[in-house]
């Protein structure tokens, strides 16, 4: 069977994912980034192929892809439940309400991290100037000189300490106030492996 990967070349998570594969001759893995790869993409095996996604994607982008996959390949087996980290989900969800409510968005994350990137992209898909940060000192601080509704939100990597420590930095500079909204308690549990839970138990 082949497989295709939703994902963009050179991410961690992508590279990994490919470089386990060893399918040999009877499967091959294809890497789609966007809808033209979907579009165009052409497999060995186009009634014996199978689908799996990168976790820290565009929401919406993957939908659109998987749509136009799913024309082309009607046979295509995709996973039961959605490969979208549920935190990248939160997010997501998240940020296209606060864009419609505020004048400027600050994304807190490191520039090369896949999940905070797809926030600010999405954040100004929505209409809402954003700008993507590892610490307050990044921020231009002349480009929110008159602006009256700000923003923040975090990769899901982002340490909560890191953005509380913006937040309160953005706070004391512009002597405005904070409202926490839309949290999500992110309480999902994942099961130990059956190897560390045996180990665990000696």
């Amino acid at each position: 069977r082949d497989i295709i990967l939703i994902g963009h070349e050179g991410h961690p998570e992508v590279e990994g994912t490919m470089g386990r594969h060893t399918g040999g001759k009877s499967s091959n893995i294809y890497l789609v980034q966007d809808e033209v790869d979907a579009k165009s993409i052409a497999i060995n095996q186009p009634d014996n192929v199978a689908l799996v996604t990168q976790t820290t994607l565009s929401v919406d982008d993957t939908k659109i892809i998987i749509r136009e996959l799913k024309n082309r390949f009607p046979k295509l087996i995709t996973p039961k439940n959605d490969d979208i980290c549920y935190a990248t989900q939160n997010r997501q969800d998240a940020v296209k309400q606060l864009a419609l409510e505020n004048d400027f968005m600050i994304v807190v994350g490191s520039q090369n991290s896949s999940n905070s990137n797809r926030l600010k992209e999405l954040s100004e898909r929505c209409g809402c100037e954003s700008i993507l940060i590892d610490e307050f000192n990044d921020l231009d601080l002349k480009k929110i000189e008159d602006i009256k509704r700000i923003a923040i939100t975090a990769g899901a990597s982002a340490p909560e300490s890191r953005v509380k420590e913006i937040a309160d930095a953005l706070k004391e500079h512009t002597q405005g106030v904070i409202n926490e909204i839309g949290k999500d308690n992110e309480n999902i549990t994942f099961k130990m492996p059956p190897e560390l839970r045996r180990e665990q138990a000696k």
